[in-house]
């Protein structure tokens, strides 16, 4: 049986939080409107190629084992501190989060 599970949907909704972050944490900093959106669009796409590449469960190159955790703790990690970038930034320029 290969049915889409509740903890599937809840992975997927946890990775895409972690490319609005990126995409969030790119826009808030500083500069010309194209560089932010030049930065976003790669931030996101950087993090989707990495994840497609070793996590995605078609990935070209899976990881397994410690190597898998050490990846998902660094990978859900940058999506935690870009979150909290973002919003920092956002409260320090006086802008409501």
């Amino acid at each position: 049986m290969s049915g889409v599970t509740a903890v599937d949907v809840a992975a997927f909704g946890v990775e895409l939080a972690v490319y609005t972050a990126a995409g969030w944490w790119a826009w808030t900093r500083p500069g010309r409107r194209a560089v932010r959106l030049s930065v976003a669009v790669s931030a996101v796409t950087g993090l989707a190629f990495l994840w497609g590449q070793f996590a995605a469960p078609t990935a070209g190159h899976p990881l397994h084992g410690a190597a898998r955790a050490a990846f998902e703790i660094c990978w859900f990690g940058a999506g935690a501190v870009a979150a909290f970038r973002a919003y920092t930034a956002r409260s320090r320029q006086g802008r409501p989060a």
